[in-house]
């Protein structure tokens, strides 16, 4: 613990969270918790970061600039998950940020998010939400998964979920009966993603698979987008236990934007989101918590009735697994459907009364602390 406080004082000083840069467009929040600052003052200097999305290295950047969002750690969008799909998306992202004009800035270190929106540039972080990308374990007769790990370092991904829903060669996700923890090789992930400098993500992992991760790792680790246990039972959200010990190793937690694993109700709202906020505050502290929202690059303004629909390949598959139950007719919050959502998370959190500076921390401070850290 001692160390990690060493390293927030030394990353703080060193300027990389702070910015008084403004947004693009100047923000329409309609109140703030602040003491004498105007509403527009505190979204547009904010690092805002939404902490998982994804979509292909397509999509219009203009609609999130607008909306003042500095960066998103986007999944890469790859199936199968394997090392050849993952490697030609990184290399679509590759030629992306080299095209001329490019509106996208690769983020590697922490700084980067400042010069992203200094340069009025999105800043991409590029992620998987499988390490199945390392390809089949091996781990017992040769190095290829850490090799492989080094090639797509090399090719600035810079955030690996360990396990995805299922168990992999590292570990176990949360639908799966029995979770054995980290095995060898996932052990051995672990120490190679802290000496490049990669941030650990455990948000689809079982229980006893993130425990060991957190401890297991010299640096803090991420959970990019989860609920809370506590707050609706459902075995994707994360527990108490997990969310002190990852506030005890300096970590981070964004909750997401999937409401069919949050709330009864029919139609949910940001306040449902804010609500399990309130939670890892409470438990975790002000320093832990963020937004990753789980959706598309620029929302998914879709009916629910429609995306309710289109859910059910995988509700059809999995049926009787843990996490399968009812949808209640929805599975977002629609008011977070665009673009604009974090400009309306921050409008929501002002009116629960959350002071400026930790409307800040939570639009994406608190996660680029923990990214510095991690990578840098």
């Amino acid at each position: 613990m001692e160390r990690l406080k060493i390293d927030r004082r030394m990353f703080v000083r060193s300027g990389l969270i702070a910015t008084v840069l403004t947004s693009r467009r100047g923000a329409t929040l309609a109140a703030f918790a602040t003491q004498g600052e105007k509403p527009t003052d505190v979204y547009s200097r904010a690092i805002v970061v939404d902490t998982m999305s994804f979509d292909k290295s397509t999509f219009d950047p203009h609609p999130l600039l607008d909306a003042g969002v500095t960066a998103l750690v986007l999944d890469l969008f790859n199936f199968p998950r394997d090392t050849e799909h993952a490697i030609a998306e990184l290399d679509n992202w590759g030629k992306a940020f080299s095209s001329d004009g490019s509106l996208f800035c690769p983020i590697r270190t922490a700084a980067d998010f400042a010069q992203a929106k200094e340069q009025k540039k999105l800043g991409i972080v590029l992620a998987s939400q499988d390490a199945n990308i390392l390809g089949p374990p091996n781990y017992s007769i040769s190095n290829i998964n850490l090799e492989t790990l080094q090639i797509l370092y090399q090719k600035k991904l810079r955030v690996l979920q360990l396990t995805y829903t299922d168990a992999n060669g590292l570990g176990s996700g949360y639908a799966e009966p029995h979770d054995a923890g980290l095995t060898r090789l996932g052990r051995a992930v672990v120490q190679e993603m802290n000496r490049l400098g990669m941030l650990i993500d455990v948000s689809h992992c079982g229980e006893k698979t993130t425990l060991d991760a957190i401890s297991d790792s010299k640096h803090p680790i991420a959970i990019t987008h989860a609920g809370c246990f506590a707050v609706y039972r459902h075995p994707r959200n994360k527990s108490d236990a997990i969310i002190r010990k990852l506030a005890e190793h300096g970590g981070y937690l964004g909750v997401y934007n999937s409401t069919l694993w949050m709330t009864d109700s029919s139609a949910p709202t940001v306040q449902d989101i804010v609500n399990h906020i309130d939670h890892v505050v409470k438990v975790g502290g002000i320093d832990l918590v963020g937004f990753g929202s789980d959706q598309l690059a620029l929302g998914d303004p879709r009916p629910q009735g429609e995306k309710v629909a289109g859910m059910q390949q995988f509700v059809s598959r999995t049926k009787g697994w843990p996490g399968t139950g009812p949808s209640h007719g929805q599975t977002t919050a629609s008011d977070l459907d665009h673009p604009d959502r974090c400009r309306v998370l921050a409008d929501a959190l002002a009116r629960r009364g959350y002071p400026s500076r930790n409307i800040e921390k939570i639009l994406g401070g608190n996660f680029v602390r923990t990214f510095g850290v991690a990578c840098g």
